[in-house]
């Protein structure tokens, strides 16, 4: 695998390769950077940008982008107290504080070092145990599998959102929008209508870009968005060494807990930055400060927000399950280069495991460089008038949209779940479920009905094997344990 690795990082130094990955890094940044975009909408908009390019290259800009849109964030929480992403949060605490007192420079230099720390450290623990995993899950049969997509789904709604029933909803209507279309096995037509554009499916990238990035442009022209100030403190020194030195204990905690949260479906960076920085304020030897600008607090945050992509893809690339929002979407990456994430990717196509690694890492660093080069530059881009912004937004989607197979049921599709997404986030439905049931539909369908072909429709084989009981069982207490705690919750306001 060093070999491979090796080879892949000279491959990625080739020109072309270099400037897509630069413009993956910049096209995040400008995401996160700015409020109300997101890393996940960054993504959903390069997708199809990606549809003629070769794999290697494909995935690459699509890991720089994953990688940019989440460090980008970090600009307008330290300058506009204002999250650029959800895993930004944490970082408004301290860096806003800090810029306040004339240190903006410091502040977001703290943060864009702490944010290539992470990765690099997440990037080395997804080195370390993707491949055993992946050697494990590669003995995985149909009923293994079968349990594992219910475990993910029932992981994702108990964890993304405080609603249970909501994220039930939502899960189960994902699932429901995986069967349009011929089944897997039989080849049945279901829920087509009559309607031949249906009958291969709904297709991911529409899917996408409609849910999250044309639900986000409609939320930003109904809305009343941030207002921006038109002149930005950009003052103050950089990282001082020492600083550095004494924060790595509190960056090597951050990125434990940004690695193990990242792993779990659903849940990724927005959680990971909240429950990092409330850990460095426990462990710190002044708390007092903390809220005040500490850069303890944006070492933390910034470390395990970085951190949770590479946890994120940990499961990812060894079992096929996403484990946030972004590497849903990137399943559809390696889909339209027709690759299957999961286990067999690792014994079946070595050399783009290895380029994923790299561009990993060649990304991370490329955007510390990026970040650093234009500190007193970049944060302009949060002046830019979103009558300006939205357009091109909009004409971008269409055209990613529309040449990914060239047919104008995929705009309408587009368009509908741009409504819909809106709808469904108004009313408190979280999406992540939706997308993860969309997304995990088909394998669970497709191996729920082998593991009953290979049983003879014995139901008992889910429960006999011991993988798949473990996974089933661990699924049931944990929902079980949800639904008591929403019963006593709801007991206990009667009772007062």
């Amino acid at each position: 695998m060093f070999d491979l690795f090796f080879s892949s990082m000279v491959h990625l130094f080739e020109p072309k390769l270099l400037l897509l990955m630069m413009i993956g890094v910049s096209v995040g940044l400008v995401f996160g950077a700015l409020p109300g975009l997101s890393a996940t909408m960054a993504i959903a908009i390069m997708l199809p940008v990606t549809f003629a390019m070769q794999s290697d290259a494909g995935i690459a800009m699509l890991i720089a982008t994953y990688i940019g849109g989440v460090s980008g964030g970090l600009v307008s929480a330290t300058l506009l107290r204002i999250p650029g992403t959800p895993s930004s949060i944490a970082t408004t605490f301290d860096g806003y504080p800090l810029a306040r007192k004339g240190q903006a420079i410091k502040a977001l230099a703290t943060g864009m070092v702490a944010s290539a720390v992470g990765g690099i450290l997440g990037l080395m623990i997804l080195v370390a145990f993707a491949p055993v995993i992946a050697r494990f899950a590669i003995d995985f049969g149909a009923a293994e599998y079968t349990a594992l997509t219910i475990a993910a789904l029932v992981l994702v709604v108990v964890l993304s959102e405080a609603n249970l029933i909501k994220g039930l909803i939502a899960s189960v209507l994902g699932l429901g929008l995986s069967t349009i279309g011929f089944a897997p096995i039989g080849s049945a037509q279901r829920f087509t209508f009559g309607n031949i554009d249906l009958l291969s499916g709904i297709s991911i990238i529409p899917f996408m870009v409609g849910l999250f990035a044309v639900a986000q442009l409609i939320r930003d022209i109904s809305e009343t968005s941030p207002k921006i100030e038109e002149k930005l403190d950009l003052r103050g020194a950089g990282v001082k060494l020492a600083e550095f030195v004494s924060n790595g204990v509190n960056m090597l905690r951050s990125a434990a807990i940004g690695i193990a949260i990242g792993v779990l479906p659903g849940i990724g960076g927005s959680a990971s930055n909240l429950v990092a920085y409330g850990a460095a304020r426990s462990a710190s030897k002044k708390p007092e400060e903390f809220g005040k600008g500490s850069l303890e607090g944006i070492y933390a945050a910034e470390t395990a927000n970085n951190a949770s992509v590479g946890g994120a893809l940990l499961p990812l690339l060894t079992l096929g399950i996403p484990g946030d929002g972004v590497t849903a979407i990137l399943i559809g990456g390696f889909t339209i280069h027709g690759l299957q994430p999961g286990p067999l990717l690792y014994k079946n196509e070595p050399g783009l495991i290895a380029t994923i690694y790299a561009a990993f890492l060649l990304a991370t660093l490329a955007l510390l460089l990026v970040q650093l080069l234009t500190i007193r530059i970049f944060p302009r881009v949060l002046l830019i008038p979103r009558h300006y912004l939205i357009p091109v937004l909009a004409l971008l989607m269409v055209v990613g949209v529309y040449v990914g197979e060239y047919r104008t049921f995929d705009l309408w599709i587009m368009l509908g779940f741009g409504v819909a997404g809106y709808v469904l986030e108004r009313y408190g439905f979280p999406l992540s479920p939706l997308v993860l049931g969309f997304v995990l539909g088909t394998i669970f369908e497709t191996n729920f009905r082998r593991a009953l072909m290979y049983s003879d429709g014995d139901w008992s084989t889910f429960v006999i094997r011991p993988v798949s009981a473990v996974l089933l069982a661990m699924a049931l207490a944990l929902l079980s344990y949800s639904l008591w705690r929403i019963f006593r919750r709801r007991n206990g306001v009667r009772a007062r």
